[in-house]
């Protein structure tokens, strides 16, 4: 059965009506360090959005 964040972290994604500081434990991510124009048709940036896509739904359905 996959993980279910939103059940198991309530407090992260279903928040009070007022502001309040909160703590969000260590967790790990992946990201693409970089810039660039994302409106550039083929540019560094939406080559790097693409595999930024790719990986995190191989790993999603692995």
């Amino acid at each position: 059965m996959a993980f279910d964040f939103k059940k198991e972290y309530k407090e992260f994604y279903m928040p009070k009506n007022k502001p309040e500081l909160i703590n969000v434990p260590a967790a790990n991510y992946i990201a693409v360090r970089g810039k660039g124009n994302p409106n550039e048709e083929g540019g560094a940036y939406q080559q790097a959005v693409g595999i930024l896509y790719a990986v995190a739904y191989t790993l999603k359905m692995s």
